[in-house]
C-alpha cells in the first residue's frame, strides 16, 4: 500500500520576515520568521484529546515498554515460534471473516476463508501451521466493521485510545461483533485479553522497519493518522480505494501555500 502524505494542515500562515531600514546607514532590524499552524481536519474532531493520548502512548508507553519489548520479541524468538503463534491467533479469526465475507456478497473469499479454518484447524495443527495458504488460498480476514464500510458506513471520527492506540469510531462501534463467532465465543475474558495482546505484540514488532518513518516525520501524530485512515480504507476497498478529486485539491492547495 502506498501512503500518501497529504496532511491534514488547512491554513499555513507566514509572517513577514522583514522590515526595509529606513536609513541607508541605519542598522536594519527584521524580525524573525514566524510560522502559524492551524489544524481543522474534520475527520479528527477530538484532536486536542488525541494528540494528549498519543503523546502518552507515543512518548512513554511505546518507548518504555511496547518498543522494548517488540524488540526482545523480534530479536530472540525464534521465527518458527513467532510464525506459528500468528498463525493460530489468525485462525481462530477466520469463521467470523467467512460471516463477513458472506454479509458483502463475496463469496469466494467466504469459501476461502472457510477452507483456510478447515485445512489450518486439521492438518496444520489448530492453525500453527498455514498449510491452507502453501494449497493457493492466501489470508484475507475482513472484520464486521468493513462490512459496514462496504455499505457506505462512513469511518466516522478518528479516536486515539489510551494504551491501544488508533481507531475509527466504526471500529470501536463493531468490534465486538467479531467476537460473537466460533471459536472467539467460547474463549473467556482473560483468553480474549491474551489473544488481543500477543495479536498486538505480533503487528508491533512487524511494524519495527517503520519506526524510523514515524520517528522522523514532521508531525508523526498527523502522519500516523492518515496512514491508518488510509489503511482503513484500503481493507474496505480491497486494495483498489478510488481516488478523491478533493484529496488531490488539497494537496495542490497545501503546496501552494508553501510556495
Amino acid at each position: 500500500m502506498k501512503l500518501k502524505w497529504i496532511g491534514s494542515v488547512l491554513g499555513l500562515v507566514l509572517l513577514p520576515q522583514a522590515h526595509a531600514a529606513e536609513e541607508a546607514n541605519a542598522t536594519a532590524t527584521a524580525e524573525q520568521p514566524a510560522v502559524i499552524i492551524s489544524y481543522d481536519d474534520p475527520r479528527d474532531p477530538f484532536e486536542g484529546f488525541n494528540r494528549a493520548m498519543w503523546d502518552f502512548n507515543y512518548l512513554y508507553l511505546d518507548k518504555y515498554i511496547y518498543r522494548p519489548v517488540a524488540h526482545g520479541y523480534n530479536d530472540y524468538l525464534p521465527m518458527p515460534a513467532k510464525t506459528g503463534i500468528n498463525n493460530f491467533i489468525q485462525n481462530l479469526e477466520e469463521p467470523s471473516s467467512l460471516v463477513n465475507n458472506v454479509l458483502q456478497g463475496k463469496w469466494g473469499w467466504a469459501a476461502n476463508a472457510g477452507g483456510r479454518f478447515t485445512v489450518n484447524t486439521t492438518i496444520g495443527i489448530l492453525g500453527v501451521i498455514d498449510v491452507a495458504d502453501m494449497m493457493g488460498m492466501p489470508r484475507k480476514q475482513d472484520a464486521f466493521n468493513e462490512v459496514l464500510g462496504y455499505y457506505g458506513v462512513p469511518n466516522g471520527p478518528y479516536f486515539m485510545a489510551p494504551f491501544a492506540g488508533p481507531y475509527v469510531v466504526r471500529e470501536l462501534a463493531t468490534d465486538w461483533v467479531d467476537g460473537l463467532y466460533f471459536p472467539l465465543s467460547e474463549l473467556t475474558i482473560w483468553q480474549s485479553i491474551v489473544k488481543w495482546g500477543l495479536k498486538s505484540l505480533h503487528s508491533r514488532a512487524s511494524a519495527i522497519d517503520q519506526e524510523r518513518l514515524v520517528d522522523n516525520a514532521l508531525d508523526p501524530y498527523t502522519f500516523v493518522k492518515d496512514a491508518y485512515i488510509q489503511h482503513m480504507d484500503y481493507k474496505v476497498y480491497d486494495g483498489n480505494v478510488p481516488q478523491k478529486q478533493e484529496d488531490d485539491e488539497l494537496l495542490d492547495q497545501y503546496m501552494q501555500e508553501l510556495e
